[in-house]
């Protein structure tokens, strides 16, 4: 009921609104057609009957022009309309009180052409006023019925008796003509404000649903930020705290669970980084940054990230690429590149892996070619669609099918493309590109640290992160390793003092009390120079990983697995 009544309420001020607008174009159909009689009946009417008439039109004509003046200058601020409508209206009545004044006793009885003219005068102006009054029917109806009753009553007087009947009775039916087509028009202005009005209360609806909608996206954002960090946890130190014990003795029984455990580690860690970037992407919290880096290096840097995969998978991983300069965002290529080459290891089946790339003009492509089983025709439309997989990739080992997904959304940030040419026991060639070639040089960032090769042999790694399950999970895999470890949940300045000289440094990015791994790390290399250094970090912010990698730091995304630190371990040696 209460929405039937706004809706009413914004039609009546809203046809209101029109009425007076519309009348701004009508008031001088009164006071020229009162001027136009006045001359054409002044040698017939007697002056004391015309001049009073002709004197009443134009007041009143005048009057309803400022009320309806006013009344739009009201509407377009959106003041209320009723008392300006009631005087509207005043002056409806007052100017079809003449009209019917006119029809009724100024009509020269012995002169038919000149009562045709007149009549012709007002019947142009009543269909006028039925196309401007209709909202406001009850007052047309009322001004409508005062003229042409004067005027019927006038028609039924003068003519003969065959006559009179005929000549008032089409003047009636010429009025209630009128009064439907009124009536007529009212139904479609009014509807016409209701679809109007359906529209507004759509919009606001939509509005509050928007609104609605990026507040939860919000309140979904802070809570994947702070959940993130808090799942990345555990399922980080559990994966190092395995591989910290895989190398010790064990029984064959103990041995074959601890396999199972790693690789159920193994599956929920790429799970649960896959769902995260389908979240970051879907929130557009991935932003690109781009600039000019040299693709060779980065080319380089994988492959010695991915070196032990390899080895370790049985592939032969090597890079053809030099040391050509590109713009585009180079942790986003670096993202892509990581995942394509990792695929390549996961379904290579220990063939030969090659990252290269291909030049046309000033553009440059990246390629990942593999010689394993290939890919069929038929599943290459698909493979890039998210929750797709090959048909012979059923084990849940193998993920959920969201990283080509992921490497193609991640590619267009970057402002590539992502295809693939393949035959079925052929192997497969992934692309990516094209990337424009850049002239300039690449930016070094002004806090680089100088990085010193690692010793050949592990040395003293500090370590330190304010989650001690974490903590001790690293400081096991380290060494298992052959390290020295040196584990700290917080460095005090008296700590620091005493602190020995590492040869590594490991350290989480958010620590207590407000500081981040960046201010440690910084203090620490002011007092050990030249000592290598890393992050990891549990942070789903791609602004956090930028402004680590501004800083020259390596950076790894908790759930780090094992081979992930190694590959990072031998990447700082140099």
């Amino acid at each position: 009921m209460q929405a039937d009544q706004s809706q009413r309420t914004f039609v009546t001020y809203h046809s209101n609104a029109l009425l007076l607008k519309l009348g701004r174009f009508v008031w001088q159909m009164h006071i020229l057609s009162a001027i136009l009689l006045t001359y054409v009946l002044n040698s017939v009417v007697v002056p004391q009957l015309l001049w009073p008439w002709a004197g009443w039109m134009t007041v009143f004509g005048l009057a309803q022009a400022y009320i309806c003046f006013h009344g739009a200058a009201r509407a377009d601020a959106n003041a209320p309309l009723d008392r300006i409508s009631t005087a509207f209206d005043a002056t409806a009545i007052l100017l079809a009180l003449g009209w019917g004044w006119l029809g009724f006793m100024l009509l020269p009885t012995d002169d038919t052409e000149l009562r045709t003219f007149v009549g012709f005068i007002i019947s142009g102006g009543v269909l006028t006023g039925t196309g401007t009054h209709n909202m406001r029917y009850p007052i047309l109806v009322l001004t409508l019925s005062i003229i042409m009753f004067a005027q019927a009553a006038r028609t039924y007087l003068d003519n003969p008796d065959g006559q009179r009947v005929i000549a008032a009775g089409m003047l009636v039916l010429f009025l209630l003509l009128m009064l439907g087509l009124g009536w007529v028009l009212r139904g479609f202005t009014r509807r016409g404000f209701v679809l109007q009005w359906e529209k507004m209360q759509l919009a606001d609806a939509l509005e509050t649903a928007r609104a609605e909608a990026e507040n939860a996206n919000r309140a979904k954002s802070r809570f994947l930020a702070q959940a993130s960090h808090d799942l990345r946890q555990p399922i980080h130190a559990m994966g190092l705290l395995l591989a910290s014990q895989s190398e010790t003795q064990l029984t064959p029984e103990t041995h074959h669970v601890f396999e199972r455990l790693k690789q159920s580690v193994e599956i929920l860690s790429k799970l649960f980084t896959s769902l995260l970037d389908v979240t970051l992407l879907d929130t557009q919290q991935i932003r690109p940054n781009f600039h000019t880096f040299s693709l060779g290096d980065l080319i380089n840097d994988i492959i010695t990230e991915f070196s032990p995969a390899a080895i370790a998978a049985g592939c032969g991983l090597r890079a053809e690429a030099g040391n050509t300069m590109i713009e585009s965002d180079p942790l986003i290529v670096r993202r892509v590149l990581q995942n394509l080459v990792s695929n390549a290891i996961r379904h290579g089946e220990g063939t030969d892996i090659l990252v290269t790339t291909e030049q046309s003009g000033r553009q440059f492509t990246l390629l990942v070619r593999d010689w394993g089983p290939g890919i069929h025709k038929e599943e290459q439309a698909r493979i890039f669609e998210a929750f797709q997989k090959g048909s012979e990739l059923t084990d849940a080992s193998e993920g959920v099918g969201l990283g080509l997904a992921i490497v193609q959304r991640l590619a267009e940030l970057a402002g590539a493309r992502v295809s693939v040419a393949s035959k079925a026991g052929e192997g497969a060639t992934f692309r990516v590109g094209p990337f424009d070639m850049s002239d300039r040089a690449a930016a070094v960032p002004e806090s680089d640290p100088e990085k010193l090769k690692m010793q050949d042999q592990p040395g003293r790694a500090l370590i330190i992160d304010d989650d001690r399950s974490t903590l001790e999970a690293t400081g096991d895999l380290l060494s298992s390793w052959g390290w020295s470890v040196d584990l700290r949940d917080s460095l005090s300045s008296d700590e620091m003092e005493s602190l020995f000289r590492p040869d590594l440094i490991i350290c989480d990015y958010d620590l207590r009390r407000n500081q981040t791994g960046l201010q440690l790390i910084k203090v620490l290399q002011e007092k050990f120079p030249g000592t290598p250094a890393l992050i990891m970090t549990g942070s789903s912010s791609p602004e956090t990983a930028k402004q680590i990698r501004q800083t020259g730091l390596l950076v790894l995304l908790k759930p780090v697995r094992p081979v992930q630190l190694r590959s990072a371990l031998i990447s700082l040696a140099g």
